[in-house]
């Protein structure tokens, strides 16, 4: 075994400038495509909701523009002011004008409440103004503001908390397959019905805007006042069509593409389906692919795919690939979190070589049961890895970050064990490019997150879709999907 660490991955952001903090770096350079063509100047945003989460909306968002200070006094790296869309960090600005506003009535809201299926039906009352506002010309991205009582209706505890101290990396087991129908949430089903809307969509809680919040007790974890503003910015920015950082670019490094597969149960919890959230090169960029029907292994007890399903899986998604880039990556990474069969790994490899790839890294990931203890109190320092042979091991993603000085975290992390089960590529730069890949969350900008983006988006795809009408065209682009 070989202990070793994993150096925090440099973003490049306006002009290649490198910084390893998200937020120092936007601010210090801006983002990474300020002032390209792909980012509409202004932004025009609709906003769907109540009289009272419209105004209150509203009302934070022109508060935000001349910045949100922070409350911080010592770690001020962790939790800095947002400064507010300006030009010098994301070159463009928000627009919101009453005719791009439309606010559900009391009546509407309460007769949707009262049906003996509240949810979808209040989703079905938000839908038909998100249609309306969509076709309206000019508009980039749709804001949907519920009431409290909304999401309230679907709130789920451990899907709210932060850090949860539960495996989110381990697939459905085959004695779950008789279990009830998962919880829904309005976030999941409104994606869902929205999916094939010309807009992407940035749902916002009460809480985001200083709203009185139902069910707070239950678990969720506020952020700052500051942090707060700075991460719906800059998923807007981003749902706009920016790119507000990359990883930086390692001209000796082969161009790599990314590929995460996971796996979802039907609602009814009767069929295994898979997805997949395939591209992520540098810029972070998502493009989703749908798959086939999945079967449990008799022997791990784990989702797997046939030979054909595989092939057909990645090249569909290498397909999506050469159609956004018009090219081929030299190297592909598919990140699974079960192991790869026989089956599965005669049909990647197959789809591969169809497209004359230089090199294919099978990996599978999970969180890991072992432990790395240090000397003292403080949890493990991120990017932290363990490296068992050449080829497996485990790496933090989350811990004690020396650049905030602290551990931000509110469990004992865990660290994500990794094994190339097909491949060349080392042990030690597989725990490099997940310390690298858990950097593309543009909807987090601490920059710590617990996941690569690879499974993360898998995970994310797959709660979307599993509400997505039968024979409804889903757009590709992950933007659609957070």
């Amino acid at each position: 075994m070989k202990l070793q660490f994993v150096e925090e991955p440099p973003l490049a952001f306006h002009q290649n400038q490198l910084h390893v903090d998200i937020r120092a770096g936007l601010s210090t350079f801006g983002a990474f495509d300020k002032g390209s063509d792909e980012v509409p100047v202004p932004i025009r945003i609709g906003v769907i909701g109540t009289t009272a989460t419209v105004d209150g909306l509203r009302d934070w968002l022109e508060r935000c523009k001349n910045g949100v200070g922070s409350d911080e006094e010592k770690l001020k790296a962790l939790r800095p002011p947002f400064p507010g869309m300006t030009e010098e960090v994301f070159g463009t600005s928000l627009e919101l004008s009453d005719a791009t506003t439309r606010t559900i009535t009391r009546h509407e809201l309460s007769a949707a409440l009262a049906k003996a299926q509240p949810l979808p039906s209040v989703v079905d009352v938000f839908m038909d103004h998100a249609r309306d506002l969509a076709g309206k010309s000019g508009l980039h991205i749709l804001v949907v503001a519920p009431p409290p009582e909304v999401f309230a209706l679907g709130d789920r505890p451990s899907a709210r908390v932060a850090d949860p101290p539960i495996d989110e990396l381990q697939e459905p087991a085959p004695d779950q397959e008789q279990t009830p129908p998962s919880a829904l949430n309005f976030h999941d089903l409104f994606k869902a019905q929205a999916i094939d809307l010309r807009l992407p969509c940035q749902l916002s809680r009460p809480d985001t805007y200083g709203a009185a919040v139902i069910g707070r007790a239950r678990g969720r974890r506020l952020q700052d006042k500051a942090t707060t503003a700075w991460n719906f910015h800059t998923a807007l920015y981003y749902k706009a069509g920016g790119v507000p950082w990359r990883l930086a670019r390692q001209p000796a490094v082969l161009t790599t593409c990314y590929v995460g597969v996971s796996f979802f149960k039907s609602v009814t919890g009767e069929k295994l389906m898979t997805s997949v959230a395939q591209v992520f090169d540098e810029r972070g960029e998502g493009l989703i692919v749908q798959g086939g029907s999945a079967s449990y292994d008799k022997d791990d007890r784990s989702p797997h795919l046939s030979k054909e399903d595989a092939k057909e899986l990645l090249a569909n998604g290498l397909a999506s690939y050469r159609r956004e880039h018009k090219t081929m990556p030299a190297r592909l990474v598919m990140h699974k979190t079960s192991n790869f069969n026989v089956e599965e790994k005669a049909g990647f490899r197959q789809a591969a070589e169809d497209e004359k790839l230089n090199v294919l890294d099978l990996v599978n990931v999970r969180r890991s049961g072992a432990r790395v203890l240090r000397v003292g109190t403080s949890p493990m320092v991120r990017g932290t890895a363990m490296l068992f042979d050449g080829q497996s091991g485990l790496v933090y993603l989350k811990g004690t970050v020396p650049y905030f000085q602290v551990y931000p975290g509110a469990y004992i992390p865990r660290a994500l064990e990794f094994a190339r089960e097909d491949g060349e590529t080392s042990a030690s730069e597989l725990a490099r490019e997940l310390v690298g890949l858990s950097k593309l969350n543009f909807n987090n900008t601490q920059f710590d997150s617990g996941d690569p983006i690879t499974v993360r988006a898998a995970r994310r795809v797959g709660d979307i879709l599993k509400h997505v009408p039968q024979g409804k065209k889903v757009n590709a682009r992950f933007r659609y999907f957070t």
